[in-house]
Parts: structure tokens; C-alpha cells; sequence
């Protein structure tokens, strides 16, 4: 029997995400036994690491980005973040020592802070999935046995600064069987699909505002929890189809031709894996610039040089003939939909995986 521990962290979706997607793939495995943890939930309650995220992207997003470039450079941060780790998430190693896992898969780097720490303890492969295309130094933690990343650049970074395995594999996302439909060539009308949930209330009001000109073209909103944003775009948006939340995110982004969304790692894979191009005013703090650029250059996506025209951005792209179905053919061709598979492949070596078949 594999004992597998999946551990992510809660700030923002993705990490979340990540984790339930390779979950998914090992559940399709006999022999296996898998726990899926919110590392938050081994720590104080006073620690709202996820709260103190979403308050960086609101109010601190300059500053953030200068630490995050200014932390790259040679930070001792392991003399700093292990101790304070170790007085925060001392329910974390007990847990691990409990489990016993034969496997660990972290989807954030906070998580493998405590495996390292007890990595003494533990007859595990430990795996770190990179959930960006972009690798910053503090992903690296000593006892990771193997790195899976987005693409050949965040591979050559992250090979610069350790000798774990590292694999391409993409980034982890749900698996989808259903056929991605085409794009049409000529649109003289257009169904976008806007995904605000992610933004800050301030930043998805003023993309709601952007989009009004857009009126003539069907639209479909997705606000998130924020309820002053789903009013908002209700009052501006009357003949939109607006909600908190889509039930089944892929088919969202399958009825849609182009996608308005923030570059979160996650997001984009899943775009990319539809065939479906993009519209990024936005970027969050730090690592999702990666997310952006690769996108971008794939020619999968566009960003408005201020959000003011937006609008002006997506009616362009709808009226050039067939650029939309350009962009749609260049996003699959970017895509890693098979990412979390190739996850759960590089966690065995050949004779685990013959085992557990």
C-alpha cells in the first residue's frame, strides 16, 4: 500500500487545486491510500497566511514585487524561515512522523519547510510541484527528492540551485475528456468570458466598468464571493450573464471564445489546455509575471497597455478574421493538459509503479 500526503497551501485557488488534481489522478490507482491537507490547519489560528496574501495583492503589490526580485539574490532564507517554521507547524511534523507517508507531494513550498525538517524521519519520495511559470528561490528546500515544473525555463532556474531531479511536466491541473470545440473563424459577435474572482474588489470593478462597451457581445461574468462586485456588475452589466461562481469551470471556458482573467498559474494552464486565447490586464505580486510572459509569448494571449482598453483590446481581436482561432490553435500547442498524470509518474520509478499497478 503507497501512503500518499498531498500538502498545499491556501493562498490563492491554485495551490488548492494543484493538489485535488494529482489526488484525482492517483485516486484512478489501486494500492494507494491518499490524504489531501491544508497545511493551515496544523498551524495557530492567529496564522491567516492566506488572509495576509490577499492583503499583499490589494495594498502591498509594489512592495512585493521588490522583494520578491530582491529576495532571488543570495538571502540566507533557510536561517530565517526554519526556526520560525518549526515554532509555527510543530502539528505538522507529528503529523507526517503519524502518517508515515511512502510518498509526500507539495504544492507549495511552505508545506516541504516541515518535510525538511523531518525529512530524517521519514521513507518518502518527496515531490515539489512548481505551480508558475516562474521559480523563485524560496521553492527550494533541502529533502525534496524531485522538482516538477511548468516549462524548460523554470527547469534550467531551478536546476541552477539544487541537484533534486527535475522534471517538465507542466503545472497540475483537473484532467478533461471532453473534445475542445473549435473557434470560429469570423465572429461578428463574440461570447467572452470574464473570471474576476481572483481580483481585488477595487481592481474587478474597474474591468466590470471597462467591459460595458462590450455590450453588443455576450458576455458572461463570473464575480466571485465579493458581493459588492456581483451587484456592480449586475447594475452595469443588465444583459450579461453574471454570477458569484460557474459550476464546472472547463465548461465555462469551453462556451467561451476569449477568456478576460488574471495570469494565475492555474488559470492559464487551463485556458491553454482549451484551446482558448486570452486577454491579462492583470498579474498578481511576484510570481504570476511568469504566468503573463509565457502566455504571451506562446501568442496564446494579449494584454491591454491599460485597462481602460480593455475593450477596445477584445474588439480588435474579434474582428480580424481568424485571429481568434490562431490564438485558440497556439494555446493548445502550449498546453501541458496532462500535466498531474505526468506528476503521479515522476513520484514512482519504474518498479514502484509496476507494484501499485
Amino acid at each position: 500500500m503507497q501512503r500518499i500526503a498531498i500538502l498545499y497551501t491556501p493562498a490563492g485557488g491554485g495551490h488548492r487545486a494543484a493538489a485535488q488534481a494529482i489526488a484525482a489522478e492517483l485516486g484512478r490507482m489501486p494500492g494507494t491510500h491518499v490524504d489531501v491537507r491544508n497545511v493551515l490547519d496544523f498551524a495557530p489560528r492567529w496564522f491567516a497566511y492566506d488572509h495576509a496574501w490577499r492583503f499583499v495583492q490589494r495594498h502591498g503589490a509594489h512592495a512585493w514585487d521588490w522583494l520578491f526580485d530582491a529576495s532571488q539574490r543570495a538571502w540566507n532564507l533557510d536561517a530565517v524561515r526554519l526556526p520560525l517554521h518549526g515554532a509555527l507547524f510543530a502539528g505538522l511534523d507529528r503529523y507526517l512522523i503519524d502518517f508515515a507517508p511512502t510518498h509526500v507531494v507539495c504544492t507549495h513550498y511552505l508545506p516541504a519547510i516541515a518535510v525538511s525538517r523531518v525529512r530524517d524521519k521519514l521513507a518518502a519520495r518527496v515531490i515539489m510541484t512548481i505551480t508558475d511559470h516562474q521559480a523563485h528561490r524560496a521553492w527550494i528546500v533541502p529533502g525534496v527528492d524531485a522538482y516538477c515544473v511548468a516549462d524548460a525555463s523554470v527547469a534550467r532556474a531551478v536546476e541552477r540551485r539544487t541537484r533534486a531531479e527535475v522534471h517538465v511536466t507542466g503545472i497540475p491541473i483537473a484532467a478533461c475528456r471532453a473534445p475542445v470545440r473549435a473557434v470560429a473563424a469570423n465572429l461578428s459577435t463574440a461570447r467572452v468570458l470574464a473570471l474576476l474572482g481572483g481580483l481585488p474588489p477595487r481592481e474587478a470593478i474597474a474591468t466590470i466598468d471597462a467591459l460595458a462597451p462590450l455590450a453588443r457581445h455576450e458576455l458572461h461574468v463570473l464575480c466571485g464571493d465579493d458581493r459588492g462586485v456581483l451587484a456592480h456588475a449586475r447594475h452595469v452589466l443588465p444583459r450579461a450573464e453574471v454570477a458569484a461562481r460557474a459550476e464546472g469551470l472547463y465548461g465555462a471556458i469551453d462556451r467561451a471564445d476569449l477568456v478576460v482573467t488574471k495570469a494565475g498559474g492555474l488559470t492559464v494552464s487551463e485556458c491553454l489546455a482549451r484551446g482558448r486565447g486570452m486577454v491579462l490586464p492583470f498579474a498578481a505580486p511576484g510570481q504570476e509575471r511568469g504566468n503573463l510572459f509565457y502566455a504571451l509569448d506562446a501568442g496564446a494571449a494579449v494584454r491591454p497597455a491599460e485597462l481602460a482598453d480593455l475593450a477596445d483590446t477584445i474588439s480588435q481581436l474579434i474582428a480580424e478574421p481568424g485571429l481568434l482561432r490562431k490564438m485558440s490553435s497556439r494555446a493548445r500547442f502550449a498546453a501541458c493538459p496532462d500535466a498531474a498524470a505526468a506528476v503521479v509518474t515522476c513520484m514512482f520509478d519504474q518498479a514502484e509503479a509496476q507494484r501499485v499497478a
